[in-house]
């Protein structure tokens, strides 16, 4: 397939811009983003973040390419080119990271799968309208690369109706400020491994049953959570995909994780490069040989990454209009999709906001082919923590010195750069870490023999 903007799409950016200046003016320019940031990082006015992500709603912005079989849900039509350059536009424009990231690119299109008619018409419209935030429910201490592993319950009440919700999640981002968690639990007595576990939709309002403690990172933020629940209650009809199915679904939630938020983090990627460069050249640090020769190995590999995500998104089809051919939907994998081993089924843990939506096509990887996005992964992951430390070397001694007096009001205060090479420490760990991701591409791809386990 031809990846190509067309006149509808050169229409539909121009709506997009415009849009963008009108709208991302006022109180909310005072959100721009940041290089060196995340999209759940806890910086800014969360306030006007929530009303921003209302702002989208209003405008239709939120819940593009949605399967609108059952119902536009109150967003926009739009086609895979033009989700592309909605992302583009949003970009480039510096608009925040967005707080309804989870629940539109995951959970939305996990239930125009799995999801019934009631949980779609109760969920979807007030995720496309802005108004709930959503958290993930899937990693914990013990079953965060071995997912299968998880230990949190969930037990039916006859009587009420309801499941309680006894355990604890760990780096569950968004947490503090999410509405809802959806929860992977195990509600089958006994049950091992992949089986006997549900997807349940848990509100995170319950004082007493459920407490959000912030995990405190290396770049003074915390954005990242654990999360207890104790007797948590989740009522029986927000149950997707029926007890005990919960691994089918799961995996098919990791499966359409990865979109065109691909592109997005790229573009977020070349103004940081673009950053970078700009402060080599005014510090004089690109007169040095091999710097500069890393400078420009950055910008060929981030041209490389770009036009291999545009090549899969043209081969790509809507994953969510034909679950069937998504392979973890067709046979839940034996082993976690986040253990070094898996079978079948996505192969990957999730980061906040990076993934790429793939299907097969002749001659380009998709799900069928195990090993795309974990090849993805590797190159993203590495790609960007060499770019925080080539913004710290072209600084210099420099790079030590906070951007103001540090006092006892503001004792940690950092600046783009610093933010930058601390936080994409963590670019080859989360999201399933460098060596697990090897450890797929070995197995699966070229089937080189399976690891001990023991």
């Amino acid at each position: 397939m031809d990846f190509a903007f067309g006149p509808e799409d050169e229409r539909f950016r121009t709506e997009a811009r415009d849009w963008l200046a009108e709208h991302f003016a006022g109180p909310f320019a005072a959100l721009k983003q940041e290089p060196g940031g995340h999209p759940g990082e806890a910086r800014g006015d969360m306030t006007a973040r929530r009303a921003w992500e209302r702002e989208l709603g209003t405008g239709g912005w939120i819940g593009l390419g949605w399967d609108r079989t059952d119902g536009a849900y109150g967003n926009r039509a739009a086609t895979l080119t033009q989700q592309v350059v909605w992302a583009e536009e949003y970009a480039r424009a510096g608009a925040p990271g967005r707080l309804g990231h989870i629940g539109e690119n995951l959970l939305a299109p996990t239930l125009l799968v799995h999801g019934d008619a009631a949980q779609r018409a109760r969920f979807l419209p007030p995720i496309a309208r802005g108004e709930e935030l959503w958290c993930q429910g899937y990693s914990e201490p013990d079953a965060g690369s071995d997912l299968a592993g998880l230990r949190t319950r969930a037990v039916r009440d006859p009587g009420e109706g309801t499941y309680r919700i006894t355990g604890q999640k760990i780096w569950t981002s968004l947490a503090h400020e999410a509405d809802w968690c959806f929860v992977l639990a195990r509600t089958e007595e006994g049950s091992q491994r992949h089986h006997g576990l549900s997807f349940l939709l848990v509100p995170m309002d319950q004082p007493g049953r459920i407490e959000v403690r912030p995990i405190r990172q290396l770049t003074g933020t915390a954005e990242f959570n654990e999360v207890f629940f104790d007797g948590a209650v989740a009522r029986a009809e927000h149950l997707v995909g029926g007890a005990g199915h919960g691994w089918r679904v799961a995996m098919s939630l990791l499966a359409v994780e990865r979109g065109v938020s691909t592109l997005v983090q790229q573009i977020g990627f070349a103004q940081e490069l673009s950053r970078v460069v700009r402060l080599a050249l005014e510090t004089g640090a690109a007169e040095e040989p091999v710097l500069r020769d890393r400078l420009i190995r950055q910008w060929a590999e981030l041209k490389a990454m770009r036009w291999n995500a545009l090549r899969t998104l043209g081969a790509a089809q809507n994953p969510t209009a034909n679950p069937a051919r998504d392979s973890a939907v067709r046979d839940p994998a034996p082993n976690d999709a986040r253990d070094p081993a898996p079978r079948k089924g996505a192969a990957h843990d999730l980061p906040p906001g990076s993934a790429d939506r793939q299907a097969p096509g002749p001659g380009d990887p998709g799900p069928q082919d195990p090993g795309a996005p974990s090849v993805a992964k590797l190159l993203w992951g590495g790609w960007h923590q060499r770019l925080g430390e080539l913004a710290v070397q072209v600084r210099g001694a420099a790079a030590a010195l906070g951007p103001a007096r540090w006092t006892a009001g503001r004792p940690y205060e950092l600046d783009a750069f610093q933010r930058l090479f601390l936080f994409s420490r963590a670019d080859t760990i989360y999201g399933g870490s460098d060596e697990i991701q090897r450890t797929i591409i070995a197995e699966r791809v070229l089937h080189l023999p399976k690891e001990s386990r023991r």
